[in-house]
């Protein structure tokens, strides 16, 4: 392994994270350092060994797998507070409408309590009526018979 590799990431071709394939074509591998510098250190490599093919150690891309993660969780965390700020106001608008509702309710048997009044008073109305006819006409026939 050269001396170029053992100190950084060189040829990583602007490749962030983990590199799937080498610029050839090739599919990266993961490779074990024997160097005194970094042993038992991983790194990604081209299978071609080549010093102008791809090379990067395995923390490198850890880091930058996280770095990218960061925005992306971020953003998860911002859209969950609003989906739970958004449940928060759906609840106490769903707690308003039950508290419409049962003020409607009442309002409902309060009417339908007044409408079997009406309706009471105008058969009683309608009964008294009724009977101010049948007397009236009766008296109308006294009145023809007495004559």
């Amino acid at each position: 392994m050269s001396s170029k590799s053992e100190d950084s990431s060189v040829n990583t071709f602007g490749i962030r994270g983990f590199p799937a394939k080498c610029v050839c074509g090739l599919e990266s591998t993961i490779y074990t350092s024997n160097t005194k510098k970094n042993p038992g250190r991983p790194f990604f490599r081209c299978p071609t060994k080549r010093d102008d093919h791809l090379f990067k150690w395995v923390e490198e891309a850890v880091l930058e797998e996280v770095e990218d993660a960061i925005p992306k969780i971020r953003c998860i965390e911002s859209e969950f507070y609003h989906a739970k700020a958004e449940a928060e106001a759906m609840k106490a608008a769903i707690r308003e409408l039950k508290a419409e509702v049962m003020i409607t309710k009442v309002e409902v048997r309060r009417f339908k309590l007044i409408l079997k009044l009406c309706l009471g008073i105008i058969c009683l109305i309608m009964l008294v009526c009724l009977v101010m006819i049948m007397f009236g006409k009766a008296k109308a026939k006294r009145n023809v018979i007495s004559y």
